[in-house]
């Protein structure tokens, strides 16, 4: 910083500040005033600002869309098809209507693999082939379009989508389909020697394009391939609009005009989504001391493990420890501790008092709240011919009729739905 000529100016910093040299302030308002509102957060600033250029693209983009299209890019082999799979069941867990569409399938289907899925046939200068392959990722665009129009949320292009030309032309059909329809680029880049050997791999045993071939000759095939994509690889730019790039299978992500609910639930699973392989165990709190069906839900909901639910606590422990030594075992690493989850019901903490000393209690894990219904009188753990439905069938005819044909999404009154529960899990 230095003063010259009533200014404090620094380059480095990139700031510029000018004021009266003898330090007196210009308006009439109290120094403690000034400094008050200072901390409290201005919304001077942000009134400013809301009419700039960058303000108004993120209202662009903000409002919801009608329909989504991820459209992966990346060169073979760096995990897109992995993404792609993981992106699908992850929306469709979420109730959102996702489907991929792999323009390999595609490919193959109009140009039989063993023509198609050699090397030569992506050589950018090979006129034949670029028509072939353009055409089958015309095909699946169209294809994802009109999902999108019959009603589905989300579509998955499932390609390399290489150069800057194909993704603008991407771009271009989808706005002239609907402009209520939007775009998000999804970059898998991958420099990571090991994990680009192990991707090599997967694909060239379980793809049909290598069907035939030794492994020696598929692999020096795919590298091939991988060299002719080298050719014309063109990055995303932050002038193409909204994605999210992803490093060595999410190492490192970046993202550029990722605004809207649907970007910001894809960004957090791209940064939580990875290619290590972990026992998961999901179980259910032993049975409590009395008869839970005789209970309303509230008593239910306070009961101990009985006898046989204290057997079941000391046989899960059993399980978890010869399940978790053979898995690290396995692994060749040293064994660490089970992270354990809970509900806040008393049988659930009582259930894994024998698998860990420490544990993490939350009432994500409750079960659903059946509002008026949280008496037993519609018990959905029951079987679909238990005497609390048929009571509920009888007194709430109407109700049950539309939970029956929707019991996923159907609410209990003054309650939740499978889909509140799905979400605050």
């Amino acid at each position: 910083l230095k003063q010259e000529a009533g200014h404090f100016m620094s380059a480095d910093l990139g700031f510029h500040m000018s004021f009266p040299m003898e330090g007196r302030w210009t308006s009439d308002a109290p120094v403690a005033a000034v400094a008050e509102d200072y901390y409290k957060g201005s919304t001077e600033v942000g009134s400013s600002l809301s009419n700039t250029s960058l303000y108004v693209a993120r209202e662009r983009l903000t409002p919801d869309s009608e329909g989504f299209v991820l459209a992966l890019v990346g060169l073979p082999a760096r995990g897109k098809s992995f993404i792609s799979r993981k992106l699908e069941n992850f929306l469709q867990w979420k109730g959102v209507s996702t489907k991929v569409f792999n323009v390999g399938q595609y490919r193959r289907e109009a140009v039989e693999p063993d023509q198609s899925g050699r090397s030569d046939f992506f050589d950018s200068k090979n006129e034949v082939a670029a028509a072939a392959r353009e055409f089958a990722a015309t095909a699946a665009l169209e294809d994802a379009l009109c999902f999108l129009s019959s009603g589905g949320k989300v579509a998955i292009l499932d390609a390399t989508n290489s150069t800057k030309a194909r993704r603008r032309a991407i771009v271009n059909q989808v706005r002239t389909c609907s402009s209520r329809y939007a775009v998000l680029f999804v970059e898998a880049i991958c420099d990571d020697a090991e994990i680009l050997e192990t991707n090599m791999l997967g694909k060239v045993k379980n793809s049909p394009d290598f069907a035939g071939m030794s492994l020696a000759e598929a692999l020096v095939d795919i590298k091939a391939r991988v060299a002719k994509y080298e050719e014309v690889y063109e990055t995303v730019q932050d002038s193409e609009g909204s994605y999210i790039k992803v490093f060595d299978l999410s190492s490192r992500i970046m993202a550029s005009h990722c605004y809207g609910r649907m970007s910001k639930s894809v960004m957090p699973f791209m940064m939580a989504i990875h290619i290590g392989a972990r026992p998961i165990w999901l179980v259910r709190a032993g049975s409590g001391e009395v008869d839970s069906q005789s209970l309303g839900e509230g008593e239910r909901m306070l009961s101990h493990l009985s006898a046989a639910g204290e057997h079941f606590a000391c046989s899960l422990a059993a399980f978890i420890d010869e399940r978790s030594e053979r898995y690290w075992n396995k692994a060749g690493k040293e064994k660490e501790p089970t992270f354990v989850l809970t509900s806040t019901m008393p049988r659930s903490v009582e259930s894994v008092c024998h698998v860990t000393d420490s544990h993490e209690q939350t009432a994500a894990l409750n079960p659903i709240d059946k509002g008026a219904f949280a008496g037993g009188r519609l018990d959905v753990d029951c079987s679909g011919d238990g005497a609390p439905q048929r009571e509920a069938e009888e007194k709430q005819p109407e109700f049950y009729a539309a939970w029956k044909s929707d019991p996923f999404r159907k609410r209990f009154p003054g309650g939740e739905s499978y889909m509140d529960v799905l979400k605050r899990l």
